[in-house]
């Protein structure tokens, strides 16, 4: 068994993957399909679509399985499993009310707000207000402790941890924060980092992996990952890549090799659940807006072309996120063409086999011995962070390129990277 502690438990996604793996379905059950679908789908298989590890490719490595997953968390808000999935309404009620009794006792731990969280978190009752403590090492020790105290709880070997709370505000640039060392968080103020770092640093220190499947500064803070590998411990982030910047790596390699020249991409969202609301605003949506809007020119090999992208909170939506994009380029004798696509994905339905996808890498990578950033799980982020320390990409002799702190990859050559790394670990068993 590997226990699994979400930051953000409550939430849409952590509450997904939940109900998702305490499901007990039939292809019946669902009622949102038309007749003239066959019907002849096992659980199994209802569980696997959306996961890229299920897949053939990947049949021959020893993962574990999610009903290996002891799961709790952290919160802000004080609720239990059961309710909240009521709450949401993202995974049909038929689908997990009979594991009632068992999501019932699935409660947060009060989790850690400081001024980088939103507004509403400051606010929360629920919740540990780091501004009462004297420095950052003391919410680390807040982290550390309760890591300690699950793993004790159910006699458990590994704790994986995953952030998936709402995005911070941006405070402070990632260059302020460069230069800063483990033995500085005696020093600091307790606002002076994210919280989230809180939580990275507490689970390293623990020997727990750690996946930040948001849009934050916390791994690309140097002395974090100098942390993990330092206490042989993997991580991998940032921001799960779940829609609009996923096709975005599929169409602009098709631009590329086919010789057409991108003259401007409009991207626009609409989501209104918790994380709209909270990407609406300009003070938690930089790093998300610069992640969306970075992908075309590394791969694209040119910056010539206008980029827009908007993400607008419209409550009818809730979990179910609606993207457009129009693309216009220009093709033989110069000749202007355009071609547009609507997304209508299901937020959480889409990110949550991908977060139970990358519980099974990290638990992977930690019996195996890796440590530091998982550089082969790029295709999981929209900003998939390169390694100062593993030479992932030399090792499997991949051309891959590198822009700031993140690598440059189209989708195939992000799979190429994933599929070639387990190929040459295959052997490696529990």
């Amino acid at each position: 068994m590997v226990g699994v502690l979400f930051v953000g438990l409550n939430g849409a996604v952590a509450n997904t993957v939940i109900t998702g793996i305490n499901s007990n379905i039939s292809f019946k059950d669902n009622t949102f399909l038309p007749p003239t679908i066959d019907n002849d789908y096992t659980e199994e298989e209802l569980k696997s679509f959306g996961s890229i590890i299920k897949t053939e490719y990947f049949k021959e490595i020893d993962f574990i399985d999610e009903s290996e997953f002891i799961i709790g968390g952290w919160d802000i808000f004080y609720e239990n499993a059961f309710n909240m999935a009521k709450y949401h309404k993202i995974v049909p009620f038929e689908y997990y009310y009979r594991s009632q009794s068992k999501l019932e006792k699935i409660y947060p731990i009060r989790g850690l707000v400081n001024s980088w969280d939103s507004d509403e978190a400051i606010g929360s009752e629920y919740s540990i207000k780091m501004s009462s403590l004297k420095t950052f090492k003391e919410a680390v020790d807040i982290v550390r402790k309760n890591i300690d105290d699950f793993r004790r709880s159910y006699n458990l070997d590994n704790v994986i941890v995953v952030y998936l709370a709402l995005p911070l505000k941006m405070i402070r640039k990632l260059d302020e924060l460069y230069d800063l060392g483990y033995e500085d968080l005696n020093k600091i103020d307790p606002n002076y980092l994210p919280s989230s770092c809180a939580y990275a640093i507490g689970s390293i220190l623990e020997g727990s992996p750690f996946i930040d499947f948001t849009p934050n500064l916390t791994l690309s803070i140097p002395f974090i990952e100098d942390l993990s590998v330092k206490y042989n411990v993997p991580l991998a982030g940032m921001d799960g890549n779940t829609g609009q910047t996923l096709l975005k790596t599929l169409i602009a390699p098709m631009l590329k090799l086919r010789n057409f020249k991108l003259i401007g991409w409009y991207s626009t969202n609409i989501l209104g659940n918790n994380d709209g609301k909270i990407l609406a605003r300009s003070e938690h949506r930089e790093l998300k807006i610069e992640d969306k809007l970075s992908v075309l020119e590394p791969i694209l090999g040119y910056s010539d072309f206008e980029h827009v992208v908007e993400i607008n909170y419209y409550k009818p939506r809730y979990d179910n996120k609606e993207a457009w994009d129009n693309i216009d380029f220009m093709g033989y004798l110069g000749l202007p063409m355009s071609f547009k696509i609507n997304w209508l994905g299901r937020d959480s339905i889409l990110a949550a086999p991908l977060v139970i996808d990358l519980v099974k890498h990290l638990e992977f990578a930690k019996r195996n011995g890796f440590k530091g950033i998982q550089e082969q799980l790029a295709i999981y982020f929209k900003h998939p962070l390169k390694s100062r320390y593993n030479n992932i990409l030399k090792e499997l002799d991949l051309p891959i390129k590198t822009y700031k702190d993140k690598l440059v990859l189209s989708f195939f050559d992000a799979f190429n990277l994933l599929y070639s790394f387990y190929k040459k670990n295959v052997k490696a068993k529990k």
